[in-house]
């Protein structure tokens, strides 16, 4: 790491240096946290040593050498004549060595000793240094060391940081100011954009050295980008872990129990998470804020967090996320916040540890989530409370999961139809769970069990959304009574109960629709004006998908044909087509027919290319569908597939008992299309349909030769002739030479 902002520290050990070498020896003791710079001060002191002629003995003290004796000594002494006559690693040659070592080296100008992080020196190393720092002044060197202030460190060290013939140097994390500089060093930025950035860069580091190098590397990864704020790659992440594998272990702690408690994390919770006394917590929080990588007592920011937890293995993280869980539920917090807990447990494979109370806890968060319209999350807490739930608790539990990841993505029921329908017909559920179930078994077009449940529930608001979400997919499976005495009534209720929120969404096209085949425009176009006021929930990616479509129907028919098919461009985009089960006719039927009005024909192809559910053809969306393609082949010049299409909605309306109000008439369409089949046979020549050998017998035959004389003419036999007049009259639709003769008489 390059040293950041340290001139004046990097002045004062020159000083000392010159000043060790002229009259007596002196002692400095670098400290500060992980990541301010300690080594990357005493490199620089190295090398602007050496390059003044100083002789420099280095030495960087480690963890893994703790127990290596005279490691340190070693280090030092392995490049001087001294180590070949004496060997210092031996424990016999005892603490005096060193003295006696730099005491032969003495007198050929300034020597300073250098030694990095060396609370981790062995115990004959550490006696050594502290040996010599009481002898300098015989030695003439100049002993520069760093170590972390805080370590608690055995008596030989403890002593040699508090010596009294030492000079502190106490590093700490830069100021706003001291980025702003760090910002506008060699290869950086310019002045300008250094003390633009300076604030947020400090925001997000904390000023430390290590974090901000990290910071500055993946900004300069991100060019020619250049983006205006932080961005925390790789480097600021190796950053972070390298400060706090530097701090210690029970800082490291500290910061991962930080990390996964969030925004939750109190002293109290942190202390109990880690199982330690408050006290021991505010040493590591103390650690962790001189770092920089605190504000306000938490982390920094998302990607301070991400990289505490980066060396865990997915057990590790497992087991913390069990125990953040644990401990928030023992204190009382609110379902969602140890639902996510036990979400993140499971998902790490910790679902072995779930306790009795985490299913039902999981079930409340999912009731949370979807009243405050997040309905992913909903489903995540739901889908991990079914995992964790045994058989009695699944009971009822699959309807509501299902219910939240419709709302997210109805393509995912599809996985539970077999289950629900089992559900349904078993009779166990509740009126609700019943609704809720058919509700979602409908929305994909499976009518005959929840037609079965619907017989058996007493009248309400829930129950007349079921039959007529019922009657939208498969008209007259409720019976004629089905839909209760006035479905007016029931329509309004059921749109009032849609926009408080309390309806299950399927039932939202069924009743939209069924105004909509009853031509009640203006009327479905004032309730899409009241839900789009609607609150959180009603805002779930399901919700706002329907209301696009119903917004398109709307909009096609008052002949908005360019503001509908926006919307059911919209519409689609939301949901895929295998997510929107039957109600896909609604935003396809719209657009095509918006296509189809512009003129835009290849456009409208397309959108009849897209897969549909072969039950849509048996619903009233698939009226409105084959209407809207009807017209399109219509439009496009093929009158007789369209006229197919419009006699296949008189058959399903006469099947249905429905009259062909103005939002379903096909009678229209359909006139349509046989005056244009007939204009075309009209102006069609009539042989065109025959064969060049049949061509030239009709017209011989009209023309009154004989079979016999076509024969010869043609050098055919007779019998020929006969097959091919008999294949003429058959294409012309004529019985004998006479009708012949008007259609292609006089041709020869």
């Amino acid at each position: 790491m390059e040293l950041v902002r340290r001139g004046g520290e990097l002045a004062l050990l020159d000083e000392l240096l010159a000043s060790a070498g002229g009259v007596e020896g002196a002692a400095v003791l670098v400290t500060g946290r992980s990541g301010t710079g300690k080594s990357a001060l005493l490199d620089a002191f190295a090398a602007r040593a050496a390059q003044r002629g100083a002789r420099v003995l280095k030495a960087c003290a480690s963890p893994a050498e703790e127990s290596l004796p005279f490691g340190v000594v070693g280090q030092l002494l392995s490049g001087t004549r001294r180590a070949a006559r004496e060997d210092p690693y031996e424990p016999g040659g005892g603490p005096g060595a060193l003295h006696d070592a730099l005491c032969a080296l003495g007198g050929n100008g300034p020597l300073a000793v250098v030694v990095d992080d060396v609370q981790h020196a062995d115990e004959p190393s550490a006696r050594s240094l502290l040996y010599l720092c009481g002898r300098l002044a015989d030695t003439g060197a100049l002993l520069v060391m760093s170590g972390r202030p805080d370590a608690a460190l055995p008596l030989p060290l403890a002593e040699l940081f508090r010596h009294p013939r030492r000079v502190p140097v106490r590093l700490t994390t830069l100021s706003e100011a001291g980025v702003a500089g760090f910002l506008r060093g060699p290869g950086a930025m310019d002045a300008e954009t250094a003390r633009r950035l300076a604030a947020d860069w400090y925001r997000f580091t904390g000023g430390n050295p290590r974090l901000l190098h990290g910071l500055l590397d993946d900004h300069r990864a991100c060019q020619p980008v250049r983006p205006a704020r932080p961005v925390a790659g790789t480097a600021f992440r190796r950053g972070v872990v390298d400060c706090l594998r530097g701090a210690g272990t029970a800082a490291l702690r500290t910061a991962r129990a930080l990390a996964v408690l969030g925004d939750e994390a109190t002293l109290t919770l942190v202390a109990r998470f880690l199982r330690v006394p408050e006290r021991a917590v505010a040493a590591g929080l103390e650690q962790l804020d001189a770092t920089g990588l605190l504000d306000g007592g938490r982390l920094r920011h998302a990607g301070v967090r991400a990289a505490a937890l980066e060396d865990l293995s997915a057990e590790e993280s497992g087991l913390l996320h069990a125990r953040a869980a644990r401990v928030l539920y023992d204190d009382g917090a609110e379902p969602p916040a140890v639902a996510v807990h036990l979400v993140a447990a499971a998902a790490d494979g910790a679902a072995g540890t779930s306790p009795a109370w985490a299913a039902p806890l999981l079930t409340e968060a999912g009731g949370h989530a979807m009243r405050a319209g997040e309905v992913r999350r909903a489903a995540q807490f739901l889908r991990t409370a079914y995992r964790a739930g045994g058989d009695e608790q699944h009971h009822g539990m699959l309807e509501t999961l299902a219910r939240a990841e419709w709302e997210s993505d109805p393509a995912a029921v599809i996985r539970h139809l077999p289950a629900l329908e089992r559900n349904l017909a078993s009779g166990r559920l509740d009126a609700e769970r019943t609704v809720e179930a058919a509700g979602l078994l409908l929305w994909h077009g499976r009518a005959e069990q929840p037609a079965r449940a619907a017989g058996t529930l007493e009248s309400s608001v829930p129950v007349l959304e079921l039959r007529a979400t019922i009657d939208y997919v498969r008209p007259g499976a409720v019976g004629e009574d089905g839909g209760g005495p006035d479905r007016d009534t029931a329509a309004e209720q059921v749109l009032e109960s849609i926009v408080h929120g309390h309806a299950p969404p399927p039932s939202v096209a069924a009743v939209l629709t069924l105004l909509l085949h009853a031509g009640e425009t203006e009327r479905v176009a004032q309730w899409c004006a009241l839900s789009a006021g609607a609150g959180p929930a009603q805002t779930t990616p399901a919700r706002r998908a329907v209301a696009a479509a119903v917004a398109a129907v709307v909009q096609v028919r008052a002949e908005a044909y360019d503001v509908g098919a926006g919307h059911a461009e919209r519409a689609l985009d939301l949901m895929s087509p295998g997510a929107w089960g039957v109600a896909v006719g609604m935003p396809l039927a719209a657009a095509v027919r918006a296509a189809t009005a512009r003129g835009a024909y290849q456009k409208a192809e397309r959108l009849l290319r897209v897969p549909v559910p072969e039950v849509l053809f048996r619903s009233r969306a698939g009226v409105h569908y084959l209407l809207a393609r009807g017209g399109c082949l219509l439009a496009s010049g093929r009158a007789r597939a369209a006229l197919r299409d419009f006699h296949t909605c008189r058959d399903l309306l006469a099947e249905w008992g429905v009259e062909a109000g103005e939002a379903v008439d096909w009678r229209g369409p359909a006139a349509e299309a046989v005056r244009s089949l007939a204009a075309g046979e009209a102006g069609r020549d009539p042989i065109a349909v025959l064969t060049r050998a049949e061509r030239r017998v009709a017209v011989l035959a009209a023309d009154g030769c004989t079979n016999r004389g076509i024969a010869a003419r043609l050098y055919v036999t007779p019998s020929t002739v006969e097959q091919h007049l008999t294949s003429v009259y058959r294409k012309l639709r004529v019985r004998s030479r006479a009708g012949l003769v008007e259609l292609v008489g006089g041709r020869c």
